[in-house]
Order: C-alpha cells, then structure tokens, then sequence
C-alpha cells in the first residue's frame, strides 16, 4: 500500500469516528460541551474528533464510549440496519375510533383521538395511544371483538366496563381482559386522560 493511499484510510477512519461520535451524541441529546465534561476531556477535543480533524488516543475514545454507554469498537463498526423500530410521538399516526372498535358505526367518537404507536412491521400486536377529553366515551354501547387486549392510564382516569364489572383506572394502572367481553371506556377525570393499548391481534 502507497503513503497516499494509507494516508487517505487514516483520514476516512478519522472521518468515521467523527461522525459515528456525533450521531450518538444527537441521540443523547448532549452538547459537545455536556459531552465534554461527562467524558472528562475538552470541548475543542470533542469538536475537532467530530470534525475530523484530531484522531484520538484510544484511552480518549474508551472515555467517550463510557459516557455514551457503548464501547470503543462502536466507532469503528459500519452502520448496521436497526434491530429495533423507534416510533417518534410525532410520527404516530392518527386512526379513526370507529375503525379501531371493529367498525361499529353510531359509535361515540368525538374528543377522543387514537394513533398508531406500534410500526407496521409488527406482525402479532399493535399498540395505541389513545387521548380521552373531558366527558369522552366509547359510547354507550359496549362492543366486542377477537382476541385480547392490555392497556396502561398515562394521566387522568378512565373508566372501563367489561359486561357487568367496572373498573376505575388512575395513573400507572394497568387492565388485560379477553376482547371477546363485551366493554366500553370512559374519561371519568376532571383532566383529558391518556393511555397506552396493546391489541392482539392486529385490527389494521
């Protein structure tokens, strides 16, 4: 190998390390001074490794791998596809109440919003965040469908009836019930209540 050409690979692995370290600093949401100071190394060193321009020792890479929660061997690996699926708050998408209730129709739909917090990709379950203003029902009528579901109050209460019990959900409190049972939900809180449900299976 040509001075020239293990001049140029030294260069793209600068480059590569530079950005590999950028990338998981986005996603800690750390500036490069925050980054810094957690790392115990200077901010114009963590710059001019982003930029390419420094190569680090690798007791300063085991540093900065530390404070990120990784190992030095991350700043040398090539991008790999993900082995899990992030869905952002905003890129849930928004789903019609009556379609998600198994299309009942007359069903009671107003202040209540569903979105779709699970990925398509997801083959057995599909989860729900689901947002209830003040006084916000399912509707009078209960309603069934196949298989099961779980689902958690973010904030407010919600009221679930299942046939003939119900149950009154505050906070971190959590329901599993057969889907086949007939039920219906409610915000009985003074605030909009929040939840997130797990459907199994698939409605969509």
């Amino acid at each position: 190998m040509s001075e020239t050409s293990e001049m140029q690979e030294d260069a793209g692995s600068e480059v590569q390390i530079g950005e590999r370290l950028r990338e998981l600093r986005n996603q800690y949401q750390y500036s490069i001074r925050g980054l810094a100071s957690r790392a115990g190394v200077s901010a114009s060193l963590v710059s001019d490794i982003e930029k390419g321009k420094v190569e680090p020792s690798i007791s300063t890479l085991k540093r900065m791998a530390t404070a990120l929660g990784t190992n030095i061997t991350y700043f040398f690996s090539e991008p790999t596809l993900d082995k899990g699926r992030v869905v952002r708050a905003g890129e849930r998408t928004p789903i019609g109440p009556a379609s998600y209730m198994g299309g009942r129709s007359g069903m009671e739909s107003r202040g209540i919003r569903f979105e779709l917090a699970s990925p398509a990709e997801s083959e057995a379950i599909e989860a729900i965040y689901g947002r209830y203003e003040v006084g916000a029902s399912t509707g009078d009528e209960p309603y069934t469908h196949e298989g099961e579901e779980w689902g958690m109050v973010l904030t407010g209460r919600l009221k679930v009836v299942l046939e003939d019990q119900v149950y009154f959900l505050d906070p971190g409190d959590s329901i599993w019930f057969p889907s086949t049972i007939p039920h219906r939900m409610e915000n009985v809180a003074s605030t909009v209540t929040e939840y997130i449900w797990i459907d199994t299976p698939k409605s969509f």
